[in-house]
């Protein structure tokens, strides 16, 4: 399962965000495997089914204004902005997930 914000469920739905980005320790996903995408929350609610179509590793400095869209973001800065509030530096890494509805 992987799990999104209610603003980022409606736009996973829409086909807005195509990918997300996660502080996972290791890979958590496999690219070609599908999996529940739920709503945050307790019990989270699952809303569609995604296919993972890819996963890297990427420095929070490398996120581009291509990916920031893709991620539902108006901007880099927005998605960059998001992350330092969670303690993350540009040198940081997280995982860059790309998937699509299934």
């Amino acid at each position: 399962m992987i799990t999104f914000g209610a603003k980022s469920a409606e736009q996973v739905l829409a086909g807005k965000k195509t990918v997300t980005f996660r502080k996972w320790p290791k890979a958590r996903a496999k690219v070609g495997e599908v999996y529940d995408a739920a709503r945050m929350g307790y019990p989270p609610t699952k809303f569609a089914k995604i296919r993972v179509t890819g996963l890297r590793r990427i420095r929070l400095r490398e996120i581009d204004a291509g990916l920031a869209r893709r991620d539902g973001a108006a901007s880099p800065a927005e998605v960059k902005a998001y992350w330092s509030k969670q303690g993350f530096r540009a040198g940081d890494e997280l995982w860059l997930v790309e998937f699509e509805l299934a």
